[in-house]
């Protein structure tokens, strides 16, 4: 997608030398390249999440424009509440310019940077990108999981790279001595269905990680169903909106 881009003018492929003064091996952005299809699988999750939120009456209606303040939907009732948080949330996360909360934000934070200053600051890019595919992986996917869950949506999680290509491109970016040792790891799918972390293919191995996800199941309810529209509490910390949904109650409470 046009909006997950890296550096100047023409792209780098797998391999290529670049010239900054001393050469140094393409694969230094092999580890960008690798989760990229990850990363715009989940901005896209993200954009049908909004897309199905932003069409509906309410968002139109009830909820402010653009990414507000919790305080402006406090009157509303528990129902409204809990439409608009949700849909503010997609709002963020597909945001193209703050890196505070937008992934393609985040993922294209060292866009535009020329050859050089990506080398001078290689062991810092790396750790930034791993970060967001953390976040990503980890919270950010929690997230998308409970507002499925919440509303009946069916979604479908993107695997990760092969735990080979990832452990063939920590060692060979190791190996040009771009970053130290350990900086980078090893992503798979834990038994919650996020990211977890190891240090090498054989400990995810052991770990019981994989790098394949299995399809979130769809449960009864849509965006149509009042009895799916509990209440939220949004809280604003550090200028981040965190948004926590509780579960549906029984069908035995739901009197």
């Amino acid at each position: 997608m046009n909006e997950l881009v890296f550096l100047r003018g023409r792209p780098i492929r797998h391999g290529q030398v670049i010239g900054v003064g001393d050469t140094w091996p393409g694969d230094l952005l092999a580890y960008r390249q690798e989760w990229e299809p990850f990363i715009a699988a989940h901005v896209a999750l993200w954009r049908r999440l909004n897309d199905l939120f932003e069409g509906t009456a309410s968002a139109q209606q009830k909820c402010p424009p653009g990414v507000f303040d919790p305080s402006q939907i406090k009157n509303l009732t528990p129902a409204l509440q809990s439409f608009c948080a949700a849909l503010v949330l997609t709002r963020m996360r597909i945001d193209q310019t703050n890196a505070s909360y937008g992934i393609p934000a985040q993922w294209n934070a060292w866009a535009g940077k020329s050859s050089a200053e990506v080398l001078a600051g290689a062991a810092a890019m790396l750790k930034w990108h791993q970060d967001v595919v953390a976040r990503v992986g980890g919270p950010y996917t929690d997230e998308l999981k409970q507002i499925a869950k919440t509303w009946g949506i069916d979604i479908q999680l993107p695997d990760v790279p092969s735990f080979d290509t990832q452990q063939s491109i920590i060692a060979q970016i190791e190996g040009a001595y771009v970053a130290a040792k350990g900086l980078l790891q090893i992503a798979g799918y834990s038994a919650a269905q996020t990211l977890a972390w190891a240090g090498s293919q054989a400990q995810a191995v052991t770990e019981g990680l994989t790098d394949t996800v299995k399809k979130i199941p769809k449960v009864v309810g849509a965006l149509s169903n009042p009895w799916v529209w509990v209440s939220v509490a949004v809280i604003v910390a550090g200028g981040l909106i965190y948004v926590y949904v509780p579960r549906p109650r029984p069908r035995a409470m739901e009197k």
